[in-house]
């Protein structure tokens, strides 16, 4: 009895040191096999589908990777091209402009504007500061560490491209064979899992619960609010649509303002500088169709998949996007909802045994 125990522990101990070793094995890659993961839930039922026409797995998981190569990797890199382009076209009119102009010049162009000058008086201890050497320092230092920063970027542009496409090809095989063999992957760790079989389906089904919740209300709407905000910003002539319009995606995720932080300005900035009937139509189309997301489709969305508190989920989104980049948007509510599944069986199968 005593050399099964040992032996138990420590064949127990060597699957736990191995698995801690394999772990560190695939960290380089973990990324792209996290987004194979959360992509191929979302897909596998039109790999089901697909699979009953056509008679074989293999063939079926090899269309649905190659649609989805054209239809999001393809087009993701081609927004991911312009998007850099138009930083560096931004980046080089600032250049320019501080070329030309001065400091002091920014600052009257500034002041001439109609809403500052006629609050002129309010914004005197404002202006005040900014002529200040103290102020001009910190400016010009956070301008050179900006624009380091971007110069660094760029000048790594081969070394990033050739990481990615090194991605792409990682998340594409592991997309493959998740389609493939995931079933039979998964139908192995359920048979692992030392749990009963009612509570270990509740928890996957908590899992891609939360997974379809987070891709249609998050990360589906944000979607839908870039593309409206790229069209509102077009209409108006705002001048590089397509990089404030996936400012907008990515402001989509942070409470309490979302997207309307980024369109609301520039309708202000419309108003000023371009046509003040464009920037009341931005307004409409900011509040009815761009915030209508962030409002009421996206909340009722996520909320039909996720069964936690508001205030978990937001602390699960927002610390997740912070500590694991944006597919920490997906691992933080899996990890809450996962938490709160397993809580919840805790207490009815052991707390209410011992009562």
């Amino acid at each position: 009895m005593e050399r099964e125990r040992i032996y138990f522990y420590f064949f127990l101990g060597l699957i736990i040191f191995l698995l801690f070793l394999a772990l560190i094995t695939l960290i380089p890659f973990l990324v792209p096999i996290l987004w194979a993961i959360v992509i191929a839930i979302v897909i596998y039922p039109v790999h089901m589908y697909l699979q009953r026409l056509v008679k074989s797995r293999t063939l079926s998981a090899g269309i649905v990777t190659f649609l989805v190569f054209m239809f999001l990797i393809v087009p993701l890199s081609v927004i991911s091209v312009l998007f850099i382009q138009q930083v560096v076209d931004v980046t080089q009119k600032v250049v320019i402009y501080f070329q030309k102009n001065t400091f002091r010049d920014l600052i009257d162009q500034i002041t001439s504007l109609p809403l500052v000058r006629d609050y002129a008086d309010r914004f005197g201890p404002l202006i005040e500061f900014t002529e200040r050497e103290e102020f001009r320092k910190i400016l010009a230092e956070s301008l050179n560490r900006a624009l380091r920063f971007l110069g660094d970027k760029l000048g790594q542009v081969a070394f990033i491209a050739g990481k990615n496409v090194f991605y792409v090809f990682v998340f594409l095989l592991t997309f493959f064979f998740i389609l493939r063999d995931g079933l039979e992957i998964l139908k192995r760790v359920e048979r692992l899992i030392p749990m009963d079989r009612d509570d270990l389906e509740n928890v996957f089904s908590t899992i891609y619960r939360t997974t379809l919740a987070v891709v249609y209300g998050a990360v589906g709407t944000a979607m839908i609010q870039a593309i409206l905000g790229y069209i509102g910003y077009t209409i108006v002539g705002i001048k590089f649509a397509l990089l404030w319009s996936v400012i907008t995606f990515f402001a989509a995720f942070i409470p309490p303002f979302g997207a309307s932080a980024v369109w609301f300005p520039l309708a202000v900035y419309t108003f000023f500088n371009i046509d003040p009937w464009k920037a009341v139509f931005l307004g409409v189309w900011g509040t009815l169709l761009i915030s209508t997301m962030d409002n009421f489709i996206r909340p009722l969305i996520i909320k039909q998949g996720v069964n936690i508190p508001y205030v978990v989920l937001f602390f699960a989104t927002i610390g997740g996007l912070l500590k694991f980049g944006f597919i920490g948007l997906f691992l933080g509510p899996i990890i809450f909802t996962t938490l709160f599944s397993l809580f919840k069986i805790y207490e009815r199968r052991i707390l209410r045994k011992g009562t």
